[in-house]
Order: structure tokens, then C-alpha cells, then sequence
């Protein structure tokens, strides 16, 4: 059986939502992380996400000097389509 790329993005799109529910369900998603933290959590880079970051497009908080990303704000990202790696 084969898969026109377009069948595959869907399926894609399909099991990143299925994925993000159940992390959902398993973890705290208050629990903070920090930028490596949560550049391993989407599976990007640290510049990726220093960029959307600075863009708006991920929220973070700022405790003191150090910026700390919430894990259900990046489950939101992957239910969005992360940016991964630009």
C-alpha cells in the first residue's frame, strides 16, 4: 500500500493530535521547563524556539531573568503543528 503525500500529512496532522491528547492526560500541564527543555519537548531547536518565542507565537513566563515555558502551552503548539526546525 502506498501513500500520496498528501494522505501522509493527514495522517500526520492525525497522530500529532492523538499524541498531544495523551500527553495531555499524563502530565501536569502547569509544569514549566526551560528553553532546552522545551525545544527537546517539540523537537526542535533552541533558536526555533527563542524566535517563536519572540514572535508571540509561544507563550512563556519570566521568573527573575530566566524564561520558563509551560507543557500545556507546547501541547497546544503540537496540536497546532509545531515549527519544526526552521
Amino acid at each position: 500500500m502506498s501513500l500520496s503525500p498528501v494522505e501522509i500529512e493527514q495522517l500526520a496532522e492525525v497522530l500529532a493530535a492523538d499524541l498531544a491528547i495523551r500527553l495531555q492526560k499524563q502530565v501536569d500541564p502547569d509544569a514549566l521547563m526551560d528553553v532546552h527543555g522545551a525545544a527537546e519537548f517539540l523537537a526542535c531547536s533552541v533558536p526555533t524556539i527563542e524566535r517563536l518565542t519572540k514572535g508571540g507565537d509561544l507563550p512563556s513566563v519570566k521568573i527573575g531573568r530566566l524564561r520558563r515555558y509551560r507543557r500545556g502551552d507546547l501541547i497546544e503548539k503540537l496540536k497546532g503543528g509545531a515549527d519544526h526546525g526552521e
